[in-house]
C-alpha cells in the first residue's frame, strides 16, 4: 500500500501546472520537464491535509498557536533523529528559511564575519548577508569518502561570529559524521563562537548510511547551537512554511528568540495543525517516500555513470544530486540554458548566486518526482550530452 503512494499517477500534473511556481511546473511551458527547486511532485500524506480541513471545518481561527505542537516536534526529534529538545525551547517559526533568518538577525552584526562552507545552499549568505555581516567561504571538499575539515580553524579571525553548518548538505549530498561535528562543536567551544545549524533535509537519509545531528552530542558542545527544521523536504510541505528553530541551552534559546518568536505569529494556526499531524501521524508516508527516493537516487546514478562529460554522485541523502558538467566545456548556466532551449529539460545552474563560488562547472538536478517522468527528463540530458559530445565541446 505505502508503495502505492508513489507509483507514477500519484503525480498530479494538472494541479502542479496550476501552482508549482519557483522554476517548477507552473512557470514552465507544457513540453518541458522542470528537474529544479527542491519541491516534491507528490501530494503529502492525507492525514495532514485532512486534520487542516477538520481544524477549518471549525470555522473559528482565533489568536494563538496550536497546544501540543511544541511537545509533538520534541517527541519527533527526538525518536527519528536522537535530538534530546525540551519543548520550551522550540520556537514555531513559518519556514526554516525564516529561521535561518532570525538566527542571523539575533546573533550577527555589520562587521562579523560567519565561515559559510561553499558550495551550500544560498539561504546561509543571504541571511548573513541580510544582517550587514560577511560571509568567509570555506571550501566544501569531499575526499576519499569523507569531508575535509583539517585546516577550517586557519578560516577563524578575531571578526568570526558563527559557523553555519548544513547537515544534510545540499547540494552536494553527503553527510557529517559524528568526528565531523564534533570537530566543529569544539571549534566552536573554544572560539566562543555561534553555530547556525540547519537540518532541513535530515528525513532524507537512505539505507546504508545513519544520520548524526551536532545537537546529539548534547547541551554542554552545544550551548551556543542553534538549529533550525522544516516540513517542506520530508514532508512534502514546502508552501505550508512550517518550520521551528530551537536550542540545547537557555543561553542560545534567550539570545535566538527575541527575533524568532516574532515569527511564530507569521506562522498561523492551520499550518501548526498541519506541523503537528505530520510530525504525529505521517512517519509511514515519510518512510516510504525515503525508499522511493532511494530508487530514484540509484537510477540517476546508473544513468548519469553511462552518459558522456558528466560525473555521477551517489548521494547518502537529500533528493538533490550535484553531477559535474566542466567535461562539456560549457559554463553551468550555459549547460542549463542549452538543456532548457534543446531538450527541453530544466536545471538549476551551480552559479555563485545559488551555491557560492566552487559551484560553478556542476549543476542541480532533483529527483523527487516519479519514475516516469524522471526516466523522461534523464533521456532528454543524455540526448543533449551525445549532442554536445558530437559538436567536440570537450
Amino acid at each position: 500500500m505505502a508503495a502505492n503512494l508513489f507509483s507514477d499517477d500519484q503525480v498530479n500534473l494538472e494541479v502542479l501546472r496550476q501552482r508549482a511556481i519557483g522554476m517548477r511546473w507552473a512557470s514552465v511551458p507544457q513540453d518541458t520537464i522542470p528537474l529544479t527547486a527542491a519541491d516534491p511532485d507528490f501530494p503529502p500524506a492525507r492525514e495532514i491535509t485532512d486534520a487542516m480541513i477538520e481544524f477549518l471545518q471549525g470555522r473559528y481561527i482565533p489568536y494563538g498557536g496550536i497546544p501540543g505542537v511544541r511537545e509533538a516536534m520534541s517527541r519527533f526529534l527526538l525518536e527519528r533523529k536522537n535530538e534530546r529538545i525540551d519543548p520550551d525551547f522550540i520556537i514555531p517559526v513559518d519556514s526554516a528559511a525564516a529561521g535561518l533568518q532570525a538566527i542571523a538577525c539575533a546573533l550577527l552584526e555589520p562587521g562579523d564575519e560567519a565561515i559559510v562552507f561553499d558550495p551550500v545552499d544560498l539561504l546561509f549568505g543571504v541571511s548573513v548577508r541580510y544582517v550587514g555581516a560577511t560571509e568567509v567561504f570555506y571550501p566544501s571538499v569531499w575526499q576519499d569518502g569523507r569531508w575535509k575539515l583539517d585546516d577550517l580553524e586557519s578560516y577563524i579571525t578575531p571578526k568570526t561570529k558563527m559557523i553555519c553548518l548544513c547537515n544534510p548538505h545540499n547540494p552536494m549530498g553527503y553527510l557529517y559524521t559524528r568526528e565531523d561535528v564534533e570537530h566543529i562543536a569544539r571549534l566552536a567551544q573554544k572560539y566562543n563562537l555561534w553555530i547556525m545549524n540547519d537540518e532541513i533535509w535530515s528525513d532524507i537519509v537512505y539505507s546504508e548510511h545513519t544520520y548524526f545531528s551536532i545537537n546529539s552530542l548534547g547541551p554542554e558542545l552545544n550551548r551556543r547551537t542553534i538549529s533550525c527544521y522544516g516540513l517542506s523536504k520530508g514532508f512534502a510541505l514546502a508552501g505550508l512554511r512550517a518550520g521551528c528553530v530551537y536550542a540545547q541551552s537557555q543561553e542560545a534559546l534567550d539570545a535566538v528568540s527575541k527575533i524568532a518568536n516574532g515569527h511564530v505569529h507569521g506562522m498561523d494556526s492551520v499550518a501548526q495543525t498541519g506541523m503537528k499531524a505530520a510530525l504525529e501521524k505521517a512517519g509511514y508516508w515519510q518512510d516510504a517516500f525515503v525508499a522511493h527516493l532511494q530508487g530514484n537516487r540509484d537510477m540517476v546514478y546508473e544513468r548519469f555513470s553511462r552518459m558522456p562529460l558528466i560525473k555521477a554522485t551517489l548521494q547518502q541523502c537529500t533528493f538533490v544530486t550535484f553531477p559535474d558538467i566542466s567535461a562539456t566545456g560549457l559554463s553551468s548556466q550555459e549547460f542549463v540554458d542549452f538543456m532548457q532551449k534543446e531538450q527541453k529539460v530544466v536545471l538549476v545552474p551551480g552559479t555563485k548566486f545559488w551555491f557560492g563560488p566552487r559551484a560553478e562547472g556542476h549543476v542541480r538536478l532533483c529527483y523527487a518526482t516519479s519514475r516516469a517522468i524522471l526516466k523522461e527528463g534523464l533521456d532528454r540530458i543524455e540526448e543533449g550530452l551525445h549532442k554536445l559530445e558530437k559538436r567536440g565541446r570537450v
